[in-house]
């Protein structure tokens, strides 16, 4: 005697189907598309409640995706006000990163070196926060009486080097 599997009903089937197009999209990590047919699925067959309460949460891992993939910044104003924020929120290595890419695109901008200089000094990586600070000057001397009283460049405020070069 043969087993017979039970029948699926179309609409059963069509949620399935569009289940597995959207699990596809997903592992292609094409996010928009996935959430997009979640949403459909979700919309379109409430009646299959384990296969929407999967969609539902597959759905929260593609909103999560498409939030953190926002909020990369891409320009350069872009990339050197997130390294500001960054550095502000005391976030230093990420700080440094994000200026990094920023100084990749306009290397001689004034305003990222000033910036890279203060990342260096807040890490105490004296060497390189000089370096950064002398070209900063050299791009814009007002940097020289910015970096004065700037806290950022406390942690090597008394380095020999430091004072030389804003007091000069």
């Amino acid at each position: 005697m043969a087993v017979r599997k039970p029948a699926i009903d179309k609409r059963t089937a069509q949620a399935m189907e569009a289940f597995e197009r959207a699990v596809k999209a997903l592992g292609k990590k094409d996010f928009e598309r996935a959430a997009n047919l979640l949403g459909a699925l979700i919309e379109g067959h409430p009646e299959e409640k384990e296969l929407v309460e999967r969609a539902r949460s597959y759905s929260a891992i593609c909103e999560r995706a498409l939030e953190k993939k926002k909020g990369r910044p891409k320009s350069f104003e872009d990339l050197l006000n997130h390294g500001v924020y960054l550095m502000n929120r005391g976030e230093y290595p990420e700080a440094h990163k994000v200026l990094q890419q920023a100084a990749a695109i306009h290397p001689k901008n004034e305003h990222v070196l000033y910036c890279l200089a203060a990342v260096h000094a807040r890490t105490g990586d004296t060497t390189s926060a000089l370096k950064a600070l002398r070209s900063a000057i050299h791009a814009n001397p007002a940097n020289r009486a910015q970096a004065k009283g700037d806290a950022d460049f406390d942690p090597i405020r008394a380095d020999s080097d430091f004072a030389a070069l804003v007091h000069a």
